[in-house]
């Protein structure tokens, strides 16, 4: 892709920039050291790079004593604040804001409670060609291969975020409609906010993430183009598409509406159009213990309404995850940009159990020889752990980007790797057919399938499992 960089930022070059700066405002070294409470001799390591600076910290005191712009330092915004709720905003009093929250509160409960069957409603509102066979998720031609791709072959590129400005966004117009009223009675100005002070699930972080910006794939390979977006940036959109929705619905009777009823969905003249709007693409994993013998198992969890803020209510492929960095530190962001280390990090976190990266660390991960992800790759290498990419997908209801992939883990390596799987997690529990048992999943056969088009499971689920179906021999055989 033209223009592009193999990695984001990593913040090798702190050195220079400080020297650059310090030089620009003619200040000695020891002027400048003076200004950062170091010494020179400190200040004269950093600029060589003889001494790493990784933390956050001290790159914001550094970027404003010397007033270098802080993404000169590779540092990302900090917009942890944006989950903390506003309890002044909650409206306590009977009157026209308290009315407009409840109301709030009640449609977005019956978004969750429904959400596997508005999906399906929404897709109907785009053409069946537009559609994977036998799915309601939306795709495009040049958004998924005739078969599964190697993730190895999955190339990643750095665009930069010049002239990316999205016209859709939060605070477009169009999502005035979804925002309830705080209450001074002015509305909010994004759903994110309304949903962390009404209805804020256990998990909900503004975390900065990577934007899908490109999508090119060939029979046999993918290259993907990303920047920098945050979470709350599209939740504020792809929740919005999905709460208008549901309110339309519920005033048409429970029926699907039409779309001069969705004011936000309309605008959205083409859904696919990885510029008018932030994309944050969900890898989604189906995960499968290949055992030729006694047969071959796969892996879903019941996602928990109350702890997540996407995709509540549903069952749903596992593990699977936002694509970001698990830090907000220089050194991550380079470290963390690979689709294989996003997934390793949830099955870390969904199947084991282990605590989340929550994006405070100072040191990058050290994926070669931290557990579990030594192990991981080790299977990979061994190849007793293969995972391809599916396709390249739309949810219909929220319109949010997704990957689909599928792991394939030999059965004596799953059992070594996942011997401590839990049964629930931060996100949800497992689903098995032995009770207490979580590593024993359920059938990956015909029957299975079909049971589970019963079921309320997730539109991505669906298309996810359809399409490791469909191309089984190549994948299991």
């Amino acid at each position: 892709m033209a223009g592009s960089a193999a990695a984001p930022p990593d913040g090798s070059d702190v050195g220079e920039v400080i020297r650059w700066y310090r030089q620009r405002e003619g200040w000695t070294q020891q002027e400048a050291a003076e200004r950062l409470n170091t010494t020179q001799s400190r200040l004269s390591k950093l600029e060589k790079g003889s001494q790493a600076l990784r933390d956050v910290n001290e790159l914001r005191f550094i970027a404003s004593r010397l007033s270098i712009p802080p993404e000169r330092l590779g540092i990302l915004p900090d917009r942890s604040s944006d989950r903390i709720p506003h309890p002044g905003t909650v409206s306590t009093t009977p009157g026209a804001p308290h009315d407009s929250q409840e109301h709030w509160r009640a449609v977005r409960a019956e978004m969750n409670r429904n959400r596997a069957h508005l999906g399906d409603l929404a897709a109907e509102m785009y053409p069946q060609s537009q559609r994977i066979p036998n799915t309601t998720v939306l795709t495009r031609a040049g958004w998924m291969p005739d078969r599964p791709v190697d993730l190895a072959d999955v190339k990643l590129c750095w665009l930069g975020d010049e002239n990316a400005h999205p016209t859709i966004t939060g605070t477009s117009p169009e999502t005035e409609g979804v925002r309830p009223l705080t209450a001074q009675g002015t509305p909010y100005n994004r759903y994110s906010r309304a949903l962390r002070d009404l209805a804020r699930p256990r998990l909900l972080d503004n975390r900065v993430s990577y934007r899908l910006r490109e999508v090119a794939w060939t029979d046999a390979a993918c290259d993907l183009g990303f920047s920098y977006t945050s979470y709350f940036d599209v939740l504020d959109v792809c929740e919005a598409l999905s709460h208008e929705f549901t309110e339309a619905w519920l005033g048409n009777g429970r029926k699907r509406p039409s779309m001069a009823d969705l004011r936000l969905r309309r605008s959205i003249t083409d859904p696919f159009d990885l510029s008018a709007r932030a994309m944050l693409p969900s890898i989604n994993t189906l995960t499968i213990r290949r055992d030729p013998i006694d047969g071959h198992r796969m892996y879903l969890h019941k996602r928990d309404a109350a702890a997540t803020a996407v995709a509540g209510g549903m069952y749903h492929v596992v593990p699977a995850g936002v694509f970001q960095p698990s830090s907000l530190a220089p050194a991550h962001q380079a470290n963390d940009f690979s689709m294989w280390r996003n997934i390793q990090r949830e099955f870390s976190e969904e199947l084991l159990g282990n605590p989340e990266h929550d994006g405070n660390a100072i040191d990058p991960i050290d994926y070669d020889n931290e557990e579990p992800f030594r192990s991981f790759e080790l299977a990979r290498k061994n190849g007793d752990f293969r995972t391809h990419v599916l396709a390249t997908v739309l949810e219909p209801l929220t319109l949010w980007v997704e990957f689909l992939t599928v792991a394939v883990i030999e059965a004596p390596v799953f059992d070594q790797l996942f011997a401590d799987m839990v049964g629930v997690n931060e996100e949800g529990s497992a689903v098995s057919t032995e009770a207490g048992v979580p590593a024993v999943g359920i059938p990956f056969t015909s029957d299975t399938r079909e049971r589970l088009r019963n079921e309320p499971l997730s539109p991505i689920s669906r298309a996810t499992i359809e399409l490791t179906w469909e191309h089984r021999h190549r994948l299991l055989g």
